[in-house]
Protein backbone atom coordinates (compact mmCIF):
# COMPACT_ATOMS: atom_id res chain seq x y z
CA UNK A 1 0.00 0.00 0.00
CA UNK A 2 2.08 2.97 -1.24
CA UNK A 3 2.30 6.20 0.73
CA UNK A 4 3.33 9.22 -1.33
CA UNK A 5 3.85 12.89 -0.58
CA UNK A 6 3.25 16.25 -2.21
CA UNK A 7 3.60 19.86 -1.14
CA UNK A 8 0.70 21.33 0.84
CA UNK A 9 -1.63 23.95 -0.60
CA UNK A 10 -3.75 26.47 1.28
CA UNK A 11 -6.74 24.14 0.98
CA UNK A 12 -4.85 21.34 2.77
CA UNK A 13 -4.12 23.28 5.95
CA UNK A 14 -7.38 22.63 7.83
CA UNK A 15 -7.47 18.84 7.29
CA UNK A 16 -3.72 18.57 7.96
CA UNK A 17 -3.81 20.44 11.27
CA UNK A 18 -6.72 18.26 12.44
CA UNK A 19 -4.31 15.31 12.56
CA UNK A 20 -2.61 16.68 15.68
CA UNK A 21 -4.26 19.84 17.09
CA UNK A 22 -1.52 20.29 19.71
CA UNK A 23 0.69 21.58 16.90
CA UNK A 24 -1.74 24.36 16.01
CA UNK A 25 -0.05 27.14 18.05
CA UNK A 26 -3.20 29.21 18.62
CA UNK A 27 -2.25 30.77 22.00
CA UNK A 28 -2.63 33.67 22.63
CA UNK A 29 -3.95 34.91 19.26
CA UNK A 30 -6.80 32.44 18.91
CA UNK A 31 -7.50 29.73 16.34
CA UNK A 32 -9.00 31.87 13.57
CA UNK A 33 -6.09 34.31 13.38
CA UNK A 34 -3.54 31.51 13.55
CA UNK A 35 -5.37 29.47 10.91
CA UNK A 36 -5.09 32.46 8.57
CA UNK A 37 -1.35 32.63 9.29
CA UNK A 38 -1.00 28.94 8.38
CA UNK A 39 -2.81 29.57 5.09
CA UNK A 40 -0.57 32.56 4.38
CA UNK A 41 2.55 30.52 5.10
CA UNK A 42 1.39 27.78 2.71
CA UNK A 43 1.81 30.24 -0.19
CA UNK A 44 5.39 31.17 0.79
CA UNK A 45 8.36 29.71 -1.10
CA UNK A 46 10.09 29.29 2.27
CA UNK A 47 7.39 27.09 3.78
CA UNK A 48 8.64 23.52 3.45
CA UNK A 49 5.65 21.18 3.57
CA UNK A 50 4.68 17.58 2.88
CA UNK A 51 1.18 16.09 2.75
CA UNK A 52 1.38 12.29 3.02
CA UNK A 53 -1.33 10.33 1.24
CA UNK A 54 -2.20 6.63 1.13
CA UNK A 55 -3.32 4.88 -2.07
CA UNK A 56 -5.79 3.27 -1.49
CA UNK A 57 -6.95 5.08 1.68
CA UNK A 58 -6.19 3.62 5.11
CA UNK A 59 -9.12 3.45 7.51
CA UNK A 60 -11.12 5.71 5.22
CA UNK A 61 -8.38 8.37 5.13
CA UNK A 62 -6.35 9.32 2.07
CA UNK A 63 -4.53 12.11 3.92
CA UNK A 64 -2.56 10.26 6.61
CA UNK A 65 0.23 12.67 7.60
CA UNK A 66 1.58 16.19 7.38
CA UNK A 67 4.90 17.90 7.99
CA UNK A 68 5.77 21.59 7.76
CA UNK A 69 8.69 23.87 8.52
CA UNK A 70 9.50 27.52 7.92
CA UNK A 71 12.72 29.50 7.49
CA UNK A 72 13.31 31.88 10.40
CA UNK A 73 15.81 34.60 11.25
CA UNK A 74 18.80 33.46 13.36
CA UNK A 75 17.88 35.74 16.26
CA UNK A 76 14.70 33.72 16.83
CA UNK A 77 16.59 30.43 17.15
CA UNK A 78 19.25 32.07 19.35
CA UNK A 79 16.53 33.29 21.72
CA UNK A 80 14.79 29.90 21.85
CA UNK A 81 18.06 28.14 22.69
CA UNK A 82 18.96 30.72 25.35
CA UNK A 83 15.51 30.61 26.96
CA UNK A 84 13.69 27.42 25.94
CA UNK A 85 9.95 27.40 26.63
CA UNK A 86 7.09 25.27 25.34
CA UNK A 87 4.87 26.37 22.45
CA UNK A 88 7.37 27.64 19.88
CA UNK A 89 4.66 27.80 17.21
CA UNK A 90 2.64 30.29 19.25
CA UNK A 91 5.62 32.63 19.53
CA UNK A 92 6.29 32.43 15.79
CA UNK A 93 2.66 33.21 14.97
CA UNK A 94 2.43 35.98 17.59
CA UNK A 95 5.47 37.64 16.01
CA UNK A 96 3.94 37.36 12.53
CA UNK A 97 0.60 38.80 13.66
CA UNK A 98 2.26 41.71 15.47
CA UNK A 99 4.52 42.53 12.52
CA UNK A 100 7.75 41.68 14.35
CA UNK A 101 10.45 40.10 12.15
CA UNK A 102 10.79 36.37 12.57
CA UNK A 103 10.44 34.82 9.11
CA UNK A 104 13.28 34.88 6.60
CA UNK A 105 12.49 36.60 3.29
CA UNK A 106 14.31 36.07 0.00
CA UNK A 107 17.11 38.52 0.79
CA UNK A 108 17.74 36.83 4.16
CA UNK A 109 17.80 33.37 2.59
CA UNK A 110 20.17 34.54 -0.16
CA UNK A 111 22.58 36.03 2.39
CA UNK A 112 22.44 32.93 4.59
CA UNK A 113 22.72 30.53 1.66
CA UNK A 114 25.87 32.33 0.51
CA UNK A 115 27.43 32.37 3.96
CA UNK A 116 26.71 30.68 7.29
CA UNK A 117 23.44 28.90 6.54
CA UNK A 118 19.67 29.09 6.92
CA UNK A 119 17.80 28.42 10.18
CA UNK A 120 14.64 26.31 10.08
CA UNK A 121 11.81 25.87 12.61
CA UNK A 122 9.70 22.72 12.30
CA UNK A 123 6.04 23.65 12.82
CA UNK A 124 4.35 20.29 12.39
CA UNK A 125 5.23 16.63 12.02
CA UNK A 126 2.60 13.98 12.69
CA UNK A 127 0.46 11.24 11.15
CA UNK A 128 -2.63 9.17 11.92
CA UNK A 129 -0.75 6.68 14.04
CA UNK A 130 -3.88 5.01 15.41
CA UNK A 131 -4.94 3.60 12.01
CA UNK A 132 -1.51 2.46 10.78
CA UNK A 133 -0.11 -1.05 10.88
CA UNK A 134 3.56 -1.43 11.93
CA UNK A 135 4.58 -1.73 8.26
CA UNK A 136 2.57 1.36 7.30
CA UNK A 137 4.08 3.24 10.23
CA UNK A 138 7.57 2.40 8.97
CA UNK A 139 6.58 3.53 5.46
CA UNK A 140 5.20 6.87 6.58
CA UNK A 141 8.25 7.61 8.73
CA UNK A 142 10.48 6.93 5.71
CA UNK A 143 8.33 9.18 3.49
CA UNK A 144 8.27 11.88 6.19
CA UNK A 145 12.07 11.92 6.48
CA UNK A 146 12.75 11.81 2.74
CA UNK A 147 10.16 14.50 1.94
CA UNK A 148 11.67 16.78 4.59
CA UNK A 149 15.12 16.30 3.06
CA UNK A 150 13.79 16.99 -0.45
CA UNK A 151 11.98 20.17 0.63
CA UNK A 152 15.22 21.52 2.15
CA UNK A 153 17.50 20.30 -0.65
CA UNK A 154 19.69 23.00 -2.18
CA UNK A 155 19.70 25.26 0.88
CA UNK A 156 22.74 25.67 3.11
CA UNK A 157 20.99 24.58 6.31
CA UNK A 158 22.60 25.75 9.54
CA UNK A 159 20.22 24.72 12.35
CA UNK A 160 16.82 23.05 12.65
CA UNK A 161 14.79 23.65 15.82
CA UNK A 162 11.91 21.28 16.47
CA UNK A 163 9.35 21.13 19.27
CA UNK A 164 7.63 17.75 19.52
CA UNK A 165 4.44 17.07 21.42
CA UNK A 166 3.32 13.69 22.74
CA UNK A 167 2.47 11.49 19.79
CA UNK A 168 4.06 9.78 16.79
CA UNK A 169 6.19 12.79 15.80
CA UNK A 170 7.83 12.82 19.21
CA UNK A 171 8.44 9.07 19.14
CA UNK A 172 10.07 9.47 15.75
CA UNK A 173 12.26 12.36 16.94
CA UNK A 174 13.39 10.43 20.01
CA UNK A 175 14.61 7.61 17.78
CA UNK A 176 16.72 10.03 15.76
CA UNK A 177 20.11 10.53 17.37
CA UNK A 178 20.89 13.43 15.05
CA UNK A 179 18.78 15.69 17.28
CA UNK A 180 20.13 17.05 20.54
CA UNK A 181 17.64 17.75 23.32
CA UNK A 182 17.48 21.42 24.36
CA UNK A 183 14.71 21.17 26.97
CA UNK A 184 11.92 18.87 28.15
CA UNK A 185 8.59 19.96 29.62
CA UNK A 186 6.84 16.88 31.04
CA UNK A 187 3.60 18.61 32.06
CA UNK A 188 2.60 19.82 28.59
CA UNK A 189 4.39 16.79 27.12
CA UNK A 190 6.78 18.73 24.93
CA UNK A 191 10.45 18.43 24.05
CA UNK A 192 12.59 20.93 22.14
CA UNK A 193 15.28 19.48 19.89
CA UNK A 194 18.05 21.02 17.81
CA UNK A 195 19.77 19.54 14.77
CA UNK A 196 23.04 20.93 13.43
CA UNK A 197 25.63 19.80 10.91
CA UNK A 198 27.75 18.59 13.81
CA UNK A 199 24.99 16.49 15.39
CA UNK A 200 24.08 15.04 11.98
CA UNK A 201 27.67 13.92 11.41
CA UNK A 202 27.42 11.80 14.56
CA UNK A 203 25.23 9.40 12.57
CA UNK A 204 26.72 9.05 9.05
CA UNK A 205 23.78 7.02 7.68
CA UNK A 206 21.08 9.41 8.91
CA UNK A 207 18.81 11.61 6.80
CA UNK A 208 20.43 14.58 8.56
CA UNK A 209 23.55 14.22 6.44
CA UNK A 210 21.44 14.62 3.30
CA UNK A 211 19.68 17.67 4.76
CA UNK A 212 22.97 19.38 5.64
CA UNK A 213 24.72 18.54 2.38
CA UNK A 214 25.29 21.65 0.28
CA UNK A 215 26.99 22.36 -3.05
CA UNK A 216 27.80 25.85 -4.28
CA UNK A 217 25.68 26.71 -7.36
CA UNK A 218 27.56 27.05 -10.63
CA UNK A 219 25.12 28.75 -12.99
CA UNK A 220 24.45 32.04 -11.16
CA UNK A 221 20.92 32.12 -12.50
CA UNK A 222 18.82 35.25 -12.23
CA UNK A 223 15.64 35.09 -10.16
CA UNK A 224 13.56 35.28 -13.36
CA UNK A 225 15.44 32.32 -14.85
CA UNK A 226 14.96 30.33 -11.65
CA UNK A 227 11.21 31.04 -11.80
CA UNK A 228 11.03 29.81 -15.39
CA UNK A 229 12.92 26.60 -14.59
CA UNK A 230 10.86 25.89 -11.47
CA UNK A 231 7.67 26.18 -13.51
CA UNK A 232 9.13 24.05 -16.31
CA UNK A 233 10.07 21.38 -13.76
CA UNK A 234 6.40 21.27 -12.75
CA UNK A 235 5.56 20.51 -16.38
CA UNK A 236 4.56 23.97 -17.65
CA UNK A 237 4.66 24.40 -21.43
CA UNK A 238 5.91 27.57 -23.12
CA UNK A 239 2.32 28.79 -23.54
CA UNK A 240 1.62 28.15 -19.87
CA UNK A 241 4.84 30.01 -18.98
CA UNK A 242 3.55 32.99 -20.99
CA UNK A 243 0.47 33.17 -18.78
CA UNK A 244 2.31 32.40 -15.53
CA UNK A 245 5.24 34.78 -15.99
CA UNK A 246 3.38 37.52 -17.87
CA UNK A 247 5.76 37.47 -20.86
CA UNK A 248 5.33 37.07 -24.59
CA UNK A 249 6.08 33.75 -26.27
CA UNK A 250 9.07 35.38 -27.98
CA UNK A 251 10.39 36.51 -24.59
CA UNK A 252 9.99 32.98 -23.17
CA UNK A 253 11.93 31.49 -26.08
CA UNK A 254 14.62 34.17 -25.72
CA UNK A 255 14.93 33.38 -22.03
CA UNK A 256 15.32 29.68 -22.79
CA UNK A 257 18.08 30.50 -25.31
CA UNK A 258 19.83 32.60 -22.66
CA UNK A 259 19.64 29.78 -20.10
CA UNK A 260 20.88 27.19 -22.60
CA UNK A 261 23.82 29.42 -23.54
CA UNK A 262 24.70 29.92 -19.88
CA UNK A 263 24.53 26.18 -19.17
CA UNK A 264 26.69 25.39 -22.20
CA UNK A 265 29.34 27.75 -20.80
CA UNK A 266 29.20 26.58 -17.18
CA UNK A 267 28.40 22.87 -17.66
CA UNK A 268 29.58 22.10 -21.22
CA UNK A 269 29.12 18.33 -20.85
CA UNK A 270 25.34 18.86 -20.83
CA UNK A 271 25.20 20.58 -24.20
CA UNK A 272 27.92 18.75 -26.12
CA UNK A 273 27.97 18.83 -29.83
CA UNK A 274 25.21 17.46 -31.91
CA UNK A 275 23.56 18.81 -34.97
CA UNK A 276 21.28 21.68 -34.01
CA UNK A 277 17.62 21.09 -34.77
CA UNK A 278 14.25 21.77 -33.19
CA UNK A 279 14.35 18.30 -31.66
CA UNK A 280 17.87 18.92 -30.44
CA UNK A 281 16.66 22.13 -28.75
CA UNK A 282 14.03 20.16 -26.86
CA UNK A 283 16.62 17.58 -25.87
CA UNK A 284 18.86 20.34 -24.55
CA UNK A 285 15.98 21.68 -22.45
CA UNK A 286 15.35 18.21 -21.02
CA UNK A 287 19.01 17.87 -20.06
CA UNK A 288 19.01 21.30 -18.38
CA UNK A 289 15.88 20.40 -16.42
CA UNK A 290 17.42 17.08 -15.39
CA UNK A 291 20.53 18.95 -14.24
CA UNK A 292 18.71 21.50 -12.07
CA UNK A 293 16.45 18.75 -10.67
CA UNK A 294 19.61 16.95 -9.52
CA UNK A 295 21.22 20.23 -8.37
CA UNK A 296 18.45 22.14 -6.54
CA UNK A 297 20.98 24.67 -5.22
CA UNK A 298 20.84 26.25 -8.70
CA UNK A 299 17.21 27.25 -8.04
CA UNK A 300 17.66 28.71 -4.54
CA UNK A 301 18.34 32.36 -3.60
CA UNK A 302 22.08 32.91 -3.27
CA UNK A 303 24.14 35.99 -2.49
CA UNK A 304 27.02 36.14 -4.98
CA UNK A 305 28.67 39.17 -3.39
CA UNK A 306 32.18 38.75 -2.07
CA UNK A 307 32.48 37.21 1.37
CA UNK A 308 34.06 40.23 3.15
CA UNK A 309 31.28 42.22 4.79
CA UNK A 310 28.66 39.46 4.49
CA UNK A 311 28.22 39.16 8.24
CA UNK A 312 27.69 42.91 8.53
CA UNK A 313 25.08 42.86 5.74
CA UNK A 314 23.30 39.90 7.40
CA UNK A 315 23.11 41.68 10.74
CA UNK A 316 21.98 44.88 9.00
CA UNK A 317 19.19 43.00 7.22
CA UNK A 318 18.01 41.53 10.52
CA UNK A 319 18.03 44.98 12.21
CA UNK A 320 16.01 46.47 9.36
CA UNK A 321 13.37 43.80 9.67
Amino acid sequence: MPITWRRASCNDIGPCLAIQPKHFGCNPAGPEAVFNVWKHLASSPFFASAVMEAHPPIGGHCLVGFGAAVFVLPGFVDAEIANPRPDINSRIFANILSGRPVLAIREDVALANGDRGVDVAVLFGSWRDEILSPAERDDIQTVYASSFAECLAGYRIRRIIHESVDGPGKQFAEKSVVYQTIAEFPEPGRTIYLMTRESARAMPASIGNIIFKFNEPMLRLRKSDQQLLLSALRGATDLELVAELGLTLAAIKARWRSILTLVSEKVPALTKAEEESERRGKQRRHRVLAYVRAHPEELRPYDWKQRPGREARWMSANRRR
